[in-house]
């Protein structure tokens, strides 16, 4: 039978190895890990909607879970992707707001749930946690200006290629991006026509190779100077 000394006991492995909670003092580390608890989520299962209450913090164990916008005319954009080691809710309880965003998962995934009460006590009395927060907090704000400046200043091709190659640095295999064309267009903010549009130029050009979720890509710099070319 499974106890709670057995998911604690889990709890406090999978912390140990995850950068943002090392060094923190055992009694912080037990306090997270009694309180919390790993929930699985099934592939494009939703787990908090914009507006929702901020109950509850999460830290990816495996898979990918999505961030998502949605915008008062029925449209959907993905913001962020979290993988494994990336906590996200925590900016609602900070801020003690209902959820700006909703989070879905893009794959089966399996989250560690922390409950608003312990991670503010955990917070208050870890100042470094703080900080590693805050860092976290503010690489995201980059990453959003950076966005929302795509988005203002490059047009839907330049703004796919931007994306396209930002998605090749984070795989572990050079060349190889792992994605649908529907995730395409809403991590872009285009609609899928658009983007199959862009792909199929860009395929008879012999600048990649589309394939069911998935993108090889052939020629870097053709995509890289259509970026370019709107910067200068």
């Amino acid at each position: 039978m499974y106890t709670q000394t057995d998911r604690t006991a889990e709890a406090l492995r999978f912390l140990g190895n995850i950068p943002l909670f090392l060094d923190l003092d055992k009694k912080s580390v037990n306090v997270l890990a009694r309180s919390s608890r790993f929930q699985h989520i099934g592939k494009w299962t939703i787990l908090f909607l914009q507006s929702d209450p901020s109950e509850f913090a999460y830290v990816v164990r495996s898979g990918r879970v999505s961030i998502v916008l949605h915008s008062p005319d029925g449209r959907d954009m993905v913001i962020n992707e979290m993988r494994r080691g990336d906590i996200f809710g925590e900016l609602g309880i900070l801020t003690k707001q209902p959820r700006s965003t909703s989070a879905i998962a893009r794959a089966d995934s399996e989250v560690l749930v922390i409950p608003c009460e312990a991670f503010l006590r955990v917070l208050d009395s870890e100042p470094q946690l703080a900080r590693r927060i805050l860092e976290i907090t503010a690489q995201r704000l980059q990453r959003s200006v950076a966005r929302e400046s795509a988005l203002a200043f490059l047009d839907a091709q330049a703004r796919l290629a931007r994306l396209l190659l930002e998605l090749e640095e984070e795989e572990k295999e050079k060349g190889y991006v792992t994605i649908s064309q529907d995730e395409l267009a809403q991590r872009t903010g285009l609609i899928r026509q658009t983007v199959a549009k862009a792909l199929g130029k860009w395929r008879r050009g012999g600048w990649l190779i589309t394939g069911r979720g998935h993108i090889l890509i052939l020629n870097r710099k053709a995509l890289a100077d259509l970026e370019t070319k709107l910067l200068v």
